[in-house]
């Protein structure tokens, strides 16, 4: 266990060390910020106004901004838990790169301490700089006066990163496991950072995609995580909508903005994404261990 922990603790020294990778880890959420901020958020406000001034609702701005404000937060921290475990994996192809991989298999090191080691990194990346992205978004939500969370609210969105985190970092071990050059990693780097805020739906509500598309994110775990955090981090500005309008229009809001997922005309609730998101990281952690046990297996043979 203790050379785990050290083997642990150097792969997360090596990636927190490199403030370049750190950067573009978190560049899909600063990109949610900022289309937020340039535009996003004033369109969003302002057509919701607009629906709720046809009912004859007047004085539910700070409602409204609420609303706004946290689907952007959880956009912006549900893309943060996928792409910061994936930078985080690029100690894995350095090492590959290096030789320092061969050179783990070739010591006395037991043959699991090293993917073990590699995928425990990989998940405390995620955790610490998710945190710190999750404080940022609890802070401005108290700051600009968009608070609506309850203590139970808090709680589910703490639950919901760290599952995320682990679910991510689970599946994207397992992904880059395969990948054996530099070039090849930044590419798959590159195409998911820019594509995963429209896979799961923080830089446009998934309901404004075609069902094809919609179908097709249901299988993807991030987007399950992502309709997680905005059901804990946006239904209490939701119910305040609510309270000021009718559930009729509430419901058309969470139908809009994808607090459930459509799977081929089936309506995914909060529990079942939670599994999904759950089941996920049991699956890839379970197929890590069966390729590395097959690649061990064949190395002996040879």
């Amino acid at each position: 266990m203790n050379m785990l922990l050290q083997m642990t603790c150097r792969n997360l020294k090596i990636f927190l060390k490199d403030k370049a990778n750190i950067f573009f880890s978190l560049l899909c959420p600063l990109i949610v910020l900022a289309l937020y901020v340039l535009f996003l958020g004033r369109v969003q406000a302002d057509s919701l106004n607009a629906a709720l001034a046809e009912l004859g609702v007047t004085g539910a701005g700070n409602a409204v901004q609420a609303f706004c404000d946290s689907w952007m937060l959880a956009g912006a921290l549900s893309s943060a838990c996928i792409t910061v475990p994936l930078c985080a994996c690029g100690v894995m192809v350095q090492d590959k790169k290096r030789g320092i991989a061969g050179d783990l298999l070739a010591s006395p090191v037991p043959a699991w301490v090293a993917p073990a080691a590699y995928f425990f990194s990989v998940v405390a990346a995620g955790l610490v700089l998710c945190a710190c992205v999750m404080l940022l978004a609890f802070g401005w939500l108290a700051v600009s006066g968009s608070w609506c969370l309850s203590v139970a609210d808090v709680f589910a969105v703490i639950g919901t990163t760290v599952l995320s985190v682990v679910s991510s970092a689970a599946l994207l071990v397992f992904v880059v496991g395969f990948v054996k050059s530099e070039g090849a990693f930044t590419g798959i780097n590159v195409i998911l950072g820019t594509v995963v805020g429209f896979l799961i739906g923080a830089y446009m509500p998934l309901s404004m995609f075609p069902e094809g598309v919609q179908y097709f994110t249901a299988f993807i775990p991030g987007s399950h995580s992502a309709g997680l955090f905005r059901n804990f981090i946006m239904g209490g500005a939701l119910e305040q909508i609510e309270a000021l309008s009718s559930p009729e229009f509430a419901a058309g809001l969470s139908d809009e903005f994808s607090f459930r997922l459509n799977f081929f005309g089936h309506s995914v609730s909060p529990s079942a994404m939670a599994i999904v998101v759950a089941g996920a990281a049991v699956l890839f952690v379970c197929l890590t261990l069966l390729v590395r046990f097959l690649s061990a297996r064949s190395k002996k043979r040879t």
